[in-house]
């Protein structure tokens, strides 16, 4: 069993300028809060849909409609995000080996 922490990060949304501001990311269907799992994967508080990051679609205030995830963005978002530094170091290193293993 993977362990959580709340999915906020920057937007890794192909073209945004928002990579390095915090937001608390909600499912688009049902407005639920999402958890990110040690293993790479996002789930919906509320509904229970859970999907691997890089396969998410992301929208902000930068841009008005969703966009896939830039798979290079993401690394970079989970290394600055502020429930990441939050978390313990091991929570870190399983989730960075799990999403580049994604990635390949």
């Amino acid at each position: 069993m993977s362990n959580t922490i709340d999915f906020i990060s920057g937007c890794p949304g192909f073209n945004c300028s928002n990579s390095k501001v915090p937001f608390t990311w909600v499912h688009r269907h049902c407005g639920g809060k999402e958890w990110l799992h040690d293993d790479g994967n996002v789930e919906c508080k509320n509904c229970s849909l859970k999907l691997p990051l890089i396969a998410w679609k992301f929208k902000c205030t930068g841009h008005s409609d969703y966009r896939e995830a830039n798979k290079q963005k993401i690394c970079e978002i989970l290394s600055i995000s502020s429930s990441l530094k939050k978390s313990d170091l091991a929570f870190q290193s399983k989730i960075l080996a799990a999403i580049s293993k994604m990635m390949i």
